[in-house]
């Protein structure tokens, strides 16, 4: 894989009194230098003196030049050419003695050991002879040569002979008074893209040890690759498509032409382990919003990459929605002091810092691009407790242009974050909708959960504030579309339910989950209060079952036990007077005896919302908690023998007969216990019936526990008797 080089010159140095050089792309050279022991000697030539006068060499006296591969390239050196003089000429050596008779030039391939040219008798005439070669380098490594002399003359004024190197060569590579010729191919040790073609292959997922070119042409990635070192040559460039990934094992150099891209539920990647020299541009894909001043559309977000200043970013973004005159935008990051998002005028020039969260918002359904560095480090980002409103929150933001793992980001800041708020809170456009909560309880759902490149998002500061922390071993590559439920198989023991609550085009939910590190108390990390700590006028949400402090949930966890058993939970609602409202089940996860009723107080109804929306009209403000419950039952618990599994128990909607269908056995009893365990009822069924009716208009509108026992063999079920 041999790139184009100028002949096959591929490195020239002068034999000047100040020494330069000149070289092919991809290399670069070393100048002439000496060794500690030689003299600098007058003259016009590059002359050194002091030579030793031993019949063998002395590692202290040579003349060193060197050549280096940019990384990824291998240098393979044919032929060495040099012009060299021993002095002085004629009767004159007789005073001050003559320069080495005797030379050898080795390199630092084998540590200066053995002779890649070897001139026992040099004259004072100058000399030029070709040196053939098959030295080759590691890639992106050095040679260095040393010209060693010894077997010096020494004069009746000392060793004061010397050897010059002479620009007798002429003119190789554009540099004149050429002393010292080199000649080969550079070739680059890995995967070379050129105008469309691969050589000898395209990258893929398994390259992960192989450099890379982008030697020509624009380079488009659709998938995931893995590479060592990426170079992108000047004329070439790179597009990540929105579900491509490159993750860069070394060092990226990028031509400034590196660009990546997104869409509204897919992402591209870009994770670089080494250095990167140069900018990239990381296309964000943002929502529609036309109005400055209206609500809807706004979007949490962070500059993929760094350094960006504010006002050279509004040129390159027309699309930023502004006032009429364009002198203030919809963009800017969270003033803790006036508890309130900034909004820039024309006149800011802030640059983009790393992990600073921004508000924003677009006039098109197009993407925001930014332009800068690369975030390759760990980056830390102080969050603060401070002022009267809003105290805890930040507004913070990925600082990489890939995806990184919630599940890392959590575990590392958690201690970091108000126990009764810990997680990330964003909005997806408008947070009059509500805001999505991902902490641990989110992750027992979905442990694979990633956060977008560009994305921001709120994080409440525990007292005294902290130090939130991104580290690089968090990013990931992703396809999945931003905090989307995952299919990934989760452990039998979590459950979900999402409650929403709608007024034509109003919406609003509140999350509950179900797993074994939680309580009906607060779980710091599982539970988590709505953003500000109060619900907003239109919202539905929830208050811990124990210790309530009155703190209003975006989030309550709950134990998994709690779901084999029965569990009410303080519900609130936040609506105006003559709203029309349906509260219904979004989406749940949880076992299929798992019943789910709401109780309206005032209304004096049970609903089963596995079954039916509840449906009804607010004839006051509501606000807060107290008329509103949910109940979570286990309708059928059974132990002992399977022999009652048979019997159906169950009551019809505004009906005051429990009915119990299928042949009892004899001695059959049914018991009615309230919600405390206190026995309320007590009655045989008729063993020739199968069709038992048992009056219970004695009993009030609640939830009972109804127990059919025989013998040794129980089954217990829980029913909801509802008004008439």
């Amino acid at each position: 894989m041999t790139l184009p080089v100028l002949g096959q010159d591929i490195a020239a140095f002068s034999g000047t009194k100040t020494p330069t050089t000149a070289t092919v792309p991809n290399i670069s050279a070393e100048a002439l230098s000496r060794g500690p022991g030689l003299t600098v000697s007058g003259g016009p030539t590059f002359n050194s003196g002091n030579w030793t006068t031993d019949k063998k060499l002395d590692s202290r006296d040579y003349i060193q030049w060197s050549v280096s591969a940019d990384p990824g390239y291998i240098l393979n050196i044919n032929e060495l050419q040099i012009n060299f003089d021993r002095d002085p000429d004629g009767f004159s050596h007789f005073f001050t003695g003559n320069g080495p008779a005797k030379i050898r030039i080795r390199t630092s391939l084998d540590d200066f050991k053995s002779d890649i040219y070897a001139h026992d008798k040099v004259s004072n005439s100058g000399q030029s002879p070709t040196i053939e070669t098959s030295l080759r380098s590691a890639p992106g490594d050095t040679i260095t040569f040393r010209l060693y002399g010894f077997a010096s003359n020494i004069g009746l004024l000392g060793p004061l002979g010397t050897l010059d190197i002479e620009g007798g060569l002429g003119t190789v590579l554009g540099l004149e008074n050429t002393g010292i010729r080199l000649a080969g191919k550079i070739t680059y040790d890995g995967l070379q893209y050129n105008d469309g073609t691969w050589t000898p292959r395209a990258p893929n997922a398994n390259t992960g040890d192989e450099n890379v070119l982008i030697y020509k042409g624009i380079y488009t990635e659709t998938n995931q690759v893995e590479v060592k070192n990426l170079r992108v040559n000047p004329e070439a460039g790179i597009v990540i498509k929105e579900t491509g990934a490159i993750t860069v094992n070394g060092n990226l150099y990028t031509a400034n032409n590196v660009t990546l891209h997104s869409e509204a539920d897919q992402y591209s990647s870009l994770m670089v382990t080494g250095d990167v020299t140069g900018t990239a541009k990381y296309q964000r894909q943002m929502k529609t919003k036309t109005l400055l001043g209206g609500s809807g559309n706004e979007l949490l977000i962070s500059a993929p990459v760094m350094g960006e200043a504010f006002d050279v970013f509004r040129a390159a973004n027309p699309n930023i929605v502004s006032n009429g005159n364009n002198s203030l935008f919809l963009f800017g990051p969270f003033d803790k002091t006036k508890a309130d998002f900034t909004i820039y005028s024309k006149n800011d020039s802030a640059p983009f810092k790393a992990a600073t969260g921004y508000k924003a918002a677009s006039t098109n359904n197009g993407s925001f691009t930014f332009n800068g560095t690369v975030s390759t480090n760990e980056v830390h980002k102080e969050i603060l407790h401070s002022d009267s409103n809003l105290a805890e929150w930040n507004l913070i933001g990925n600082p990489y242009p890939s995806y990184f793992n919630t599940s890392d980001f959590l575990n590392a800041n958690m201690a970091q974050f108000a126990p009764a708020s810990s997680g990330i809170y964003t909005y997806n456009g408008d947070p009059s909708l509500g805001w999505n909560v991902y902490n641990l309880a989110y992750l027992t759902l979905h442990p694979q959960s990633k956060i977008t490149p560009g994305q921001g998002f709120m994080v409440a500061s525990k007292h005294g504030g902290g130090m939130v922390s991104f580290r690089p071993d968090m990013r990931s590559s992703g396809k999945s579309s931003e905090f989307t439920v995952g299919t990934t198989k989760i452990d039998d023991k979590v459950g979900y339910l999402r409650l929403n609550m709608t007024s034509g085009v109003l919406n609003y939910n509140t999350e509950f989950y179900f797993n074994a590190q939680s309580t009906k108390g607060l779980d710091p990390g599982y539970d988590a209060g709505i953003y500000g700590g109060k619900a907003p006028d239109f919202a539905v949400f929830s208050h811990l079952v124990e210790n309530n402090t009155g703190l209003d949930m975006a989030v309550q966890s709950l134990s998994y036990a709690d779901l084999a058993d029965s569990i009410s939970i303080p519900l609130g609602l936040n609506a105006s007077k003559d709203q029309h409202l349906t509260i219904k089940i979004a989406e749940s996860i949880l076992p299929e005896e798992t019943e789910v009723f709401l109780e309206d107080t005032w209304n004096g109804t049970f609903t089963l919302l596995n079954r039916n929306d509840y449906h009804f009209t607010a004839y006051s403000d509501l606000s807060d908690t107290g008329r509103f419950f949910l109940h979570i039952l286990n309708n059928t618990l059974s132990y002992g023998s399977n022999g009652l599994n048979g019997l159906q128990i169950f009551t019809s909607n505004a009906s005051q007969v429990l009915h119990i269908k299928g042949m009892p056995k004899p001695d059959t009893i049914m018991t009615i216990y309230d919600s405390q365990g206190r026995l309320l009822f007590n009655r045989h069924l008729d063993e020739r019936n199968k069709n038992n009716k048992l009056d219970i208009s004695s009993l009030s509108a609640g939830m009972y526990i109804a127990k059919l026992r025989s013998g040794s063999m129980e089954k217990i079920k829980k029913i909801m008797i509802t008004q008439p």
